[in-house]
C-alpha cells in the first residue's frame, strides 16, 4: 500500500463482502437458465431442420436466437457487477478477541495477504503518541517479532529512514528492511498518520538477515473521546527465502493483533506523559486550559503537516 492509499482508509468496508455473496448467486442462477434455455433452443433447431422449413419455424429460430443473446449480455453484466464488487469490498474479518478486530483482504496477483488490525487503545495523553513513536526502543518493543529499529536519517520530523530487524521463529533466518517512514496529521479529524515503506538503497544487505523484498502499511491514531484513541495497524510483507505463502500469512496475520496489545500496555507509560514535540496538534476536547497554551505555542512555532511530506 501506497501513503497515499493509507490516506484512504474507510472502515465502512465490510458490507460489500455479503453483495458479493449475492451477486454470486444471481450469476448461478442466470447462467443455469442461460443453459437451460441454450438446450431448449438447440433442441427445436433440431425438430426444424428434420422438416421442412416454414416461415413460421424461421420466426421461431430467430426468436431463439433473440433471446440466447440477451441472456448472455445479462450474464456478462451481472457477472461484471459481481467482480467489480468483490475487488472493492475484500476485507473479512479473521479475528476478533479483546476488543480487537484484524481483517483480510485477499490480492489474486499476491501469493501473500494483506492485514489490518483495530483496536481501541486508552491514552491518558494525547501528546504521548508522537514521544512513544519516536522512542524507536519502545516501538520495537510493541511490535509484533521486531527486534530493533535504528534510526538512519531524519530529513524533517515528518520524514525518516530507519532500519528493521525481525526475530522470526526457528528454523526461519531473521530478516531485515530499510524503511522510508513519513507523518502526518489530518487537519479535520486531528488523525495521526504514519505510511511506511520499504526503501533498499538507505541501507546495504546484510550477512546475517535476509533482505524482505517487502513491506509496507501504516499505523492511523483516530482520537475518540478523551482518553480513547482507535489506532489502526495495516501491514503487508514478503519475507523473502523460502518461508512458504501459508506460513508467511500466519506470521502477518499475528502482527496487528500483538502489536495492538502491547500498544496498550507501552503507551501509558510515565516517560511518554507531558512531551509536546509541536509539529503535531493536540484535539481541543483533550486539552486542558495549561495544555491548550503549551499546544498553541508549540504549533506556531512548528505547523502540524496535513499532508505527507
Amino acid at each position: 500500500m501506497t501513503p497515499v492509499a493509507a490516506m484512504t482508509y474507510q472502515s465502512a468496508g465490510f458490507r460489500g463482502h455479503r453483495l458479493c455473496d449475492k451477486s454470486h448467486f444471481r450469476v448461478v442462477y442466470v447462467t443455469f437458465f442461460f443453459v437451460r434455455q441454450v438446450w431448449r433452443c438447440q433442441a427445436g433447431y433440431k425438430v426444424i431442420t428434420r422438416r421442412t422449413v416454414s416461415g413460421a419455424a424461421m420466426g421461431m429460430l430467430q426468436e431463439n436466437r433473440m433471446i440466447i443473446k440477451r441472456l448472455l449480455l445479462g450474464l456478462i453484466l451481472l457477472g461484471g457487477s459481481a467482480v467489480s464488487m468483490a475487488d472493492s469490498s475484500a476485507w473479512v474479518l479473521v479475528t476478533d478477541r479483546d476488543d480487537i478486530q484484524v481483517y483480510r483482504q485477499d490480492d489474486d496477483s499476491s501469493r501473500l495477504k494483506t492485514f489490518r488490525g483495530v483496536g481501541v487503545v486508552p491514552v491518558a495523553d494525547f501528546n504521548a503518541i508522537g514521544a512513544l513513536m519516536d522512542d524507536y526502543t519502545a516501538v520495537a518493543s510493541f511490535m509484533h517479532m521486531v527486534s530493533e529499529i535504528r534510526d538512519l536519517h531524519r530529513a524533517s520530523p515528518y520524514q525518516r529512514d530507519v532500519y528493521v530487524t525481525t526475530r522470526l521463529p526457528w528454523p526461519v533466518k531473521d530478516r531485515d528492511a530499510p524503511l522510508r517512514v513519513t507523518f502526518y496529521q489530518e487537519p479535520d479529524s486531528y488523525d495521526l498518520v504514519m505510511p511506511f515503506s520499504l526503501n533498499p538503497p538507505v541501507f546495504p544487505e546484510q550477512p546475517d538477515y535476509v533482505r524482505m523484498p517487502q513491506m509496507e502499511g501504516y499505523y492511523r491514531f483516530e482520537p475518540l473521546s478523551p482518553g480513547e484513541v482507535k489506532v489502526t495497524i495495516e501491514v503487508i510483507l514478503d519475507p523473502g527465502g523460502a518461508v512458504p505463502a501459508w506460513l508467511a500469512n500466519i506470521i502477518l496475520r499475528d502482527i496487528p493483533y500483538f502489536s495492538l496489545r502491547r500498544l496498550r500496555r507501552v503507551v501509558n507509560q510515565p516517560r511518554f506523559q507531558g512531551i509536546s514535540h509541536g509539529y503535531y496538534q493536540t484535539p481541543e476536547s483533550w486539552q486542558t486550559p495549561q495544555k491548550q497554551e503549551v499546544a498553541n505555542a508549540a504549533s506556531k512555532e512548528t505547523p502540524a503537516p496535513s499532508v505527507p511530506r
